[in-house]
């Protein structure tokens, strides 16, 4: 609890608002000065990008890019001060994302490679390829082969048709320039941010939370700035799609939110969680016909749509087929709280003269707990009431990314940008993962954490789960209760 003096000192921290947005701003330039030695920048490195710094020692380029990025992450906190005190209206919000998205919107990406998988997705889409049945690999040699992540070039697309689609058309646009084509993709997102700018302070208004908060969460924290606009991950237009449609779904039009919800799955599957929770929560107090109406349309609206879109697309349906649905479980990084304490799991099995290989143990640990996890969802599913289904969805898409074969930190946005426009927006954790998450990788996209780091993660997130479950944490959880950590 906060005293009356450290209060005072927070709020002189805090102040004044336009200084940290000015100071935020210099950390995200510094940071994007050095993407061009250190970050996501396209191969080789004679394919510089424009905004470009002489290469010196990679040593100080790092220490300038972590400092920058330290900068950045002390201003937005300083800014959720404001925003937590009704200081960051949605007006201010939005200047603040112009300045601080400017430099990441024309920097080399940081902390990811998938924009140029998609850019590859698209450009064997505009010279007739199915991006669902050949890989990139088949463009050849070339700057844009080299600049997908040597684990995803010989994989087909895991990406809803709409967004392959999508693809395709940011490919043709700028097809003659790989800093273009990332320019236009990056564009591409932008109406995504516009979309959550717009919903996210209805939804929280809807729910009694801090609107200012919500966006701070949402879009301004250095999660969602360098997922969204410097990598331009697609789980940005899922996300908005998501948001927008639960906002739709307050004014009365629940057929409208299945069907954005609908095409929210044509762009990444995991959308489709957000119709089991709405349809739930309508159920909740219907008759028994009622109910039955209710569960037809819920399977009548959004399959038309995906199969609509699925058929214009030219795609087939080979998106959502047993060996596209593996495609995200085939990378395995410590970064996967699985992956880490069953490889810890593995070792200890291997000191005691067991046999027994690494990858069996993680396979049988991941079978494990997606079956658990599935069984938790449908839980807080029966569960779920108007009242609590955002909290519900949001708490359940942050259990599908943590008990998922492969966890990214842009994943953890599905959840957060729910959770961040309910009143459970004050939980420090929220915060602790809008903040630090990205740094899970470095700034060229590759995961920090390898080797024997799992004799500290392994242990660290077993103690976790221990404390989460003698605290009996799980309780409020499975009751559905909205409350901050």
């Amino acid at each position: 609890m906060l005293t009356t003096e450290s209060c005072a000192r927070t709020k002189r921290l805090a102040a004044p608002l336009w200084l940290w947005v000015a100071l935020g701003a210099v950390g995200l330039l510094g940071s994007v000065l050095e993407s061009s030695t250190i970050g996501s920048s396209p191969r080789p490195p004679s394919y510089r990008w424009w905004i470009y710094v002489p290469e010196g020692s990679y040593a100080l380029a790092h220490v300038i890019f972590y400092s920058s990025m330290a900068l950045f992450i002390l201003a937005w906190m300083a800014l959720g001060v404001h925003a937590a005190e009704g200081r960051l209206s949605v007006a201010r919000s939005w200047i603040v994302l112009g300045l601080w998205g400017s430099p990441l919107f024309l920097g080399a990406p940081v902390f990811g490679r998938d924009v140029y998988s998609y850019i590859a997705q698209g450009e064997l889409a505009r010279r007739g390829f199915n991006p669902y049945l050949i890989a990139p690999k088949m463009l050849g040699p070339g700057p844009l082969l080299s600049s997908v992540a040597s684990v995803w070039r010989s994989t087909a697309s895991p990406y809803g048709p709409l967004f392959v689609g999508i693809t395709h058309f940011g490919a043709a646009v700028a097809s003659s320039s790989l800093i273009g084509q990332v320019l236009v993709f990056r564009a591409l997102e932008l109406p995504g941010i516009a979309i959550l700018m717009i919903c996210l302070p209805m939804l929280a208004r809807h729910y009694g939370a801090n609107a200012g908060v919500a966006i701070w969460l949402g879009v301004l924290s250095p999660l969602a700035l360098f997922s969204a606009v410097s990598s331009a991950h697609n789980d940005t237009l899922m996300i908005a799609l998501m948001v927008a449609a639960l906002t739709v779904a307050l004014r009365g039009a629940r057929r409208w939110a299945l069907v954005l919800l609908a095409v929210a799955a044509t762009i990444k599957l995991p959308a489709a969680a957000s119709i089991v929770f709405l349809t739930a929560s309508q159920m909740s107090g219907a008759s028994s016909r009622e109910r039955w109406r209710l569960g037809a349309e819920a399977l009548v609206i959004p399959g038309a749509v995906i199969a609509a879109v699925s058929e214009l697309s030219g795609y087939g349906w080979a998106w959502l087929s047993p060996t596209a649905l593996r495609i995200p479980t085939e990378l395995r990084v410590l970064t996967t709280p699985v992956v880490s304490v069953a490889t810890l799991i593995s070792s200890l099995v291997h000191a005691m003269g067991d046999g027994v290989g690494t990858h069996a143990v993680i396979t049988a640990a991941q079978d494990v707990v997606g079956v658990l996890a599935l069984v938790i969802a449908a839980l807080l599913v029966t569960r779920t009431r108007a009242s609590n289904a955002p909290y519900l969805l949001g708490v359940t898409l942050l259990l599908v990314v943590v008990a998922s074969p492969t966890v990214w930190p842009w994943y953890f946005l599905w959840g957060l940008s729910v959770l961040g426009a309910i009143r459970v927006q004050r939980s420090a954790w929220l915060c602790a993962v809008a903040a630090f998450a990205m740094l899970l990788v470095g700034p060229g996209g590759t995961p920090m954490l390898g080797g024997n780091a799992f004799y500290v993660t392994g242990p660290l997130l077993l103690g976790g789960l221990g404390w989460f479950l003698w605290h009996a944490r799980w309780r409020c959880v499975l009751e559905g209760v909205d409350r901050v950590a």
